[in-house]
């Protein structure tokens, strides 16, 4: 259960994360969100390696780790909180959450990871779940372009993600440090993109009332991903992904707890919890 536990608290941490953000960007943008908790990540990793330094460097290792952090990090992340900003947190998350599908279909074709019918039938549960869990009856109009578009395009760049960075620790069996280059990677693409462009959507709206929110969702992010590596040293893409696919659920319930949600629990909400519990359960249990 040691992958399972790392997997689960990965999932609390990015579900935390989210809604955070989600408070925060009322006073800025997702630029400034992104750009401040990669910061956050680069200095919580880099105090982490102090602690637990590297015993070797291997480049190839760290240019996959790059790669992962240019997937997942900066261009899955600032999707996603895109799509957040412009959706909400339970409708975005509803369509995020499919990532567990491309990580398993990425793991296939780059890692040759064998899909059992527990792992099958667990990750369509937790996928089912989570739409139950996070979709709307009735709700915010939007168009079908900005729906389907960027949370999914964040789904896709989240689930190769993880692949790339099985085959980074497969090379180089480094977690903290891994973590550390896939957020260094965030920080200097997007400090990049806030200099040479004159868009308002990349120009840093940093003040008192946002900073502390997207701070700590920094550290969030940080600790989730250094649980996350931990479990795909020695985990299978398609377990660890599953799991952490569950993200959503914590949104939903931390959205209610945070942000003080008049919604109430719904018997779709109770379904899709139950069918999630279901599909962690049918994944933990192992190959059937």
């Amino acid at each position: 259960m040691y992958v399972e536990s790392l997997s689960l608290f990965t999932a609390f941490c990015y579900g935390l994360s989210t809604v955070i953000v989600r408070i925060g960007v009322k006073n800025s943008n997702p630029m400034t969100a992104t750009l401040i908790a990669a910061l956050m990540q680069v200095l919580v990793m880099s105090g982490m390696l102090l602690i637990l330094p590297p015993s070797q460097l291997i480049w190839t290792g760290i240019a996959f780790f790059a790669a992962s952090g240019l997937l997942a990090s900066a261009l899955g992340r600032l999707c996603n909180y895109m799509s957040i900003e412009k959706l909400g947190v339970p409708t975005s998350a509803s369509i995020v959450g499919s990532n567990p599908v491309f990580s398993m279909l990425f793991a296939v074709f780059l890692l040759g990871e064998k899909i059992t019918f527990s792992i099958l039938i667990g990750t369509i549960l937790v996928v089912i779940g989570v739409v139950l869990m996070t979709s709307r009856n009735g709700g915010e109009r939007f168009s079908l372009r900005t729906a389907l578009f960027l949370p999914l395009l964040a789904a896709v760049f989240y689930g190769a993600s993880a692949p790339v960075r099985k085959i980074g620790l497969t090379l180089l069996p480094e977690p903290i440090l891994g973590a550390l280059v896939g957020a260094a990677v965030t920080l200097a693409l997007f400090s990049v993109t806030c200099i040479s462009t004159g868009n308002n959507n990349t120009k840093v709206r940093l003040n008192r009332r946002c900073i502390g929110y997207f701070a700590v969702s920094g550290v969030a992010i940080s600790l989730g991903w250094a649980s996350m590596f931990t479990a795909l040293l020695t985990g299978k893409v398609s377990v660890v992904s599953t799991i952490v696919g569950i993200n959503p659920l914590f949104s939903l319930l931390l959205t209610i707890l945070l942000l003080r949600s008049s919604e109430k629990i719904s018997r779709r909400a109770i379904a899709g919890c139950l069918v999630i519990v279901a599909g962690v359960t049918v994944v933990t249990l192992g190959p059937l």
